[in-house]
């Protein structure tokens, strides 16, 4: 009998956005919480035509935030109701459409909440623009329910850029006008001649006069182009095709002048800058799509801090601070806004803004500036001295970081292709004219302006541009969106792969595994707790902090709490030395001498202790990482809390295949060493190439040390931002928190990492496509330099050999790229990268 052969079981695809499911994922049907959470409410709601209307096009969602505060909008509410008259309108920003198919659930939604007048939605500029009749409508219950589909809702701040709007009106008015004058010169190519007389005439008259509309209005950019890099003293890549417009155009028109339309090049030049229009418009349009996606924000949209409320200490947006609140500034920490130190000291830095390292010291009434960060191991208190719309912190972080290094690799070599480009097409031109001129000026004319027009850059023009779309409409569609310009340029040199660990390679979510630790706890030790854990922004120390403040814990103005590094938190409290931390530490002999306790209530009962809390646990299961502080009350054990870490479902599949492809996987955090050690052996990444216990200066260290231009740098908060400055390309999960967009080279939805390694092969594949079309072009230049020099390039040929060249590459570059050819390419194995030396 044959043997039976079993094939491997197709990988499962998400409900929602049809991405594959990774393996081992707790949700068996999607590829993460968000598009689990977005399909129950699709289904709950009876909204499920969405996903007719998304074909397959919908991206993984990003989990929907719940219970998120709406303070931004209750002055634009207040504003748009002062206006007299039956309806109010308000214009927002919103995050988050794709396609047809959220422009229909938002009207949906909109039509079932009562009060509705109408609402228009922009999809290409991420606007909606919302009208309700007075008192009949609620916004923020219209705005929280189309929230818990994935989108999100800000300010109106997004403006068309001028250019975005220029590029396609410019493109419309050639295309309709080069359509006309193409009929036009079919009854010249047929047969009709002068002797025809006033027909032939007036055929003549129309090709001038649109023609000289399309030079005017499509061939501006690349004038504008050409003028300015010559005022710069460079070759820009426009200049030969100016050239080749003005010279084609003026030929044309002694031409036409002469009584010689049909030997004009009207059809040519027309066609010409419309193609080279549709080039510069692909180009443009991808990036504009992707940076529309997010939330034009002032940039601190994701910097909150906590600010006194009596006896609570709430947490607020930046934003929201104003002249006069008492905020309390955690180690690490950012002063949002101009203030004075509360407490009797504070140590300060100020490095990530004027770029000098050291700290310095702060005496109690000393100013803080906008942007400093405590330095120091204590939380400290601070009042503000401004508002934070007049804060220098906003312009700070809405400003891009510098370059680092020079111009990249990618535009040294596109510099380099259009200068040789731009000298070799003029010298040939010339050498053209040179040549011809012995014939006649009028020859020598002709061959010169063939050469300009049919030596057309189209494969950088045109077919490389819409090679680009291509890509990154694929990688859209995987939650993969890119921000930078350059990013596919950059991408085929990585070789490193460097993760942050919380939030990143983990979703930065840690839950209270067991509610009974925090309500067993009396009054007044739970009061003790949230005193450590509210002036700390560890993961462990917010879930805690979120915990205790539900149950009523109050807070204490006057404590003071010092973190200790890779250890955790300590208080002296009326001489009783409270700890909340790694057991080996927290559960050391006490300093002062212990205050005696009620003997009615024992702290050992509190908090369901367990027996013997000898060190904290650090486990990796399928459900994540998990690990649990200790409260102790002068080395007595008090309280143990469990606490859960979800790390990404697909993050040991991905971090085995980067290396199988000859990449090296680093993981660089500020968690403690040994927690990270511990995730690096569960996921197979060397225990060399695992790096805790960094401040935010170290990761940046660490990432220089690495880099040899080869390094791809993943991170979620702001202290990565130093570090996205020295890595080749870096790229963020936390599209919650706009800073960390705004300062990336791409960011990513969804829970999974896989959109990484498919960016990185498809860079690599365009890379190919991209030399492939230079080869064609030069192929092409080749021949049609020489049929020029010859002298046999008349008008019709001429009109013909650069559109259907120009079609021929785009035809290529789409079949290249098609998803058929894609998929019998990932059927073959693929050897591992070869490491360019450093």
């Amino acid at each position: 009998m044959p043997a039976s052969t079993t094939s491997e079981p197709a990988p499962a695809t998400c409900l929602h956005c049809g991405s594959p499911v990774p393996p081992g994922s707790a949700a068996r049907d999607f590829c993460c919480v968000g598009c689990e959470a977005v399909h129950g409410l699709l289904v709950e709601q009876g909204l499920t035509r969405y996903y007719q209307l998304a074909q397959g096009r919908t991206a993984p969602a990003p989990e929907p935030r719940k219970d998120r505060a709406f303070a931004w909008l209750e002055p634009l509410i207040s504003r748009a109701e002062s206006i007299p008259g039956p309806l109010c309108a308000l214009e927002l920003d919103v995050q988050g459409i794709h396609c047809a198919a959220c422009v229909w659930l938002m009207n949906e939604l909109f039509r079932r909440q009562p009060g509705g007048a109408g609402l228009t939605v922009d999809p290409a500029l991420g606007k909606v623009r919302m009208q309700w009749r007075r008192g009949a409508f609620d916004v923020a219950e219209f705005l929280r329910g189309v929230e818990g589909f994935g989108y999100r809702f800000g300010p109106s701040r997004k403006r068309p850029e001028r250019a975005s709007l220029d590029l396609p009106i410019r493109l419309g008015i050639c295309a309709a006008l080069s359509m006309n004058v193409m009929l036009f010169s079919v009854s010249f190519y047929v047969g009709l001649t002068p002797e025809d007389g006033a027909l032939f005439r007036l055929f003549t008259r129309l090709s001038l006069w649109l023609s000289s509309a399309v030079v005017v209005v499509g061939g501006w950019p690349f004038f504008r182009a050409a003028l300015q890099g010559l005022r710069r003293g460079v070759l820009h890549l426009d200049l030969p095709i100016a050239l080749g417009i003005l010279l084609v155009f003026g030929m044309s028109l002694a031409q036409a002048r002469g009584g010689r339309g049909d030997l004009a090049y009207f059809d040519t030049l027309n066609t010409f800058v419309t193609l080279m229009l549709v080039g510069r418009w692909l180009q443009q349009r991808v990036l504009e799509r992707n940076r529309r996606f997010l939330l034009d924000d002032d940039g601190a949209e994701g910097l909150f801090v906590r600010r006194e409320e009596g006896t609570r200490l709430a947490t607020v947006r930046a934003a929201e601070v104003a002249d006069g609140d008492v905020l309390v500034i955690a180690p690490g920490d950012l002063v949002p806004v101009d203030a004075a130190l509360l407490d009797s000291g504070a140590r300060v830095s100020t490095d990530w803004m004027t770029g000098e390292p050291g700290e310095r010291a702060v005496g109690q009434g000393e100013a803080l500036p906008a942007g400093a960060f405590n330095a120091g191991r204590e939380a400290v208190r601070v009042q503000a001295k401004q508002a934070f719309t007049d804060s220098p912190l906003v312009a700070l972080l809405r400003r891009a970081p510098a370059a680092a290094g020079g111009p990249a690799l990618h535009t040294r070599f596109w510099d380099r292709v259009s200068r040789r480009w731009v000298a070799t097409v003029l010298f040939v031109s010339a050498l053209g004219l040179a040549s011809w001129w012995p014939a006649g000026p009028d020859k020598a004319l002709e061959v010169a302006v063939a050469l300009l027009v049919v030596t057309c850059p189209c494969a950088i023009g045109i077919a490389t541009p819409l090679a680009y779309e291509l890509v990154q409409a694929r990688l859209r569609r995987g939650g993969f969106f890119i921000r930078s310009t350059d990013l596919l340029d950059r991408l085929p040199r990585v070789r490193k792969v460097l993760f942050d660990k919380t939030g990143t390679l983990t979703l930065g979510r840690l839950e209270l595994v067991d509610r009974a630790a925090v309500t067993g706890l009396t009054p007044a030790t739970r009061d003790v707790a949230f005193d450590l854990v509210s002036r700390s922004n560890h993961p462990a120390s917010r879930c805690l902090a979120a915990a205790l403040a539900r149950e009523g814990a109050r807070f204490n103005p006057e404590a003071r709490v010092a973190e200790r590094a890779g250890q955790g938190l300590e208080m002296v409290r009326e001489g009783v030395r409270w700890r909340l931390g790694r057991a080996d530490w927290a559960t050391e002999a006490r300093v002062a001498e212990p205050q005696v306790h009620a003997p009615d209530r024992p702290f050992a009962a509190e908090g369901r202790l367990p027996k013997a809390p000898a060190r904290v646990e650090v486990l990796l299961s399928g459900a994540g990482l998990a690990a649990g502080p200790v409260l102790t009350r002068d080395g007595v054990p008090v309280a143990f809390f469990q606490l859960q870490e979800s790390v990404r479902p697909d993050a040991r599949r991905e971090v085995h295949a980067l290396q199988g492809e000859g990449r090296e996987v680093w993981l660089i955090s500020g968690d403690l060493p040994a927690r990270v050690e511990a995730l690096a052996a569960a996921l197979g990444i060397p225990a060399g190439h695992a790096l805790g216990g960094l401040r935010p200066e170290d990761k940046a260290e660490a990432v220089a040390k690495l880099d040899a231009a080869d390094t791809l740098y993943l991170g979620d908060g702001v202290n990565d931002s130093l570090a996205f400055e020295r890595a080749l390309c870096a790229g963020t999960p936390a599209i919650d928190r706009p800073v960390m967009p705004g300062k990336s080279d791409f960011f990513l939805l969804g829970e999974g990492l896989g959109a990484i390694r498919e960016a990185l092969r498809l860079s690599a594949r365009l890379r190919q496509v991209v030399r492939r079309l230079l080869a064609l072009a030069v192929g092409y230049n080749v021949v049609a330099v020489s049929v020029c020099l010859a002298g046999w390039m008349t008008p019709l040929r001429a009109a013909v050999a650069m559109p259907a060249t120009s079609l021929a590459t785009v035809l290529f570059t789409v079949w290249w790229l098609s998803a058929s050819r894609e998929r019998a390419a990932a059927a073959t194995p693929t050897p591992p990268l070869r490491q360019v030396p450093a």
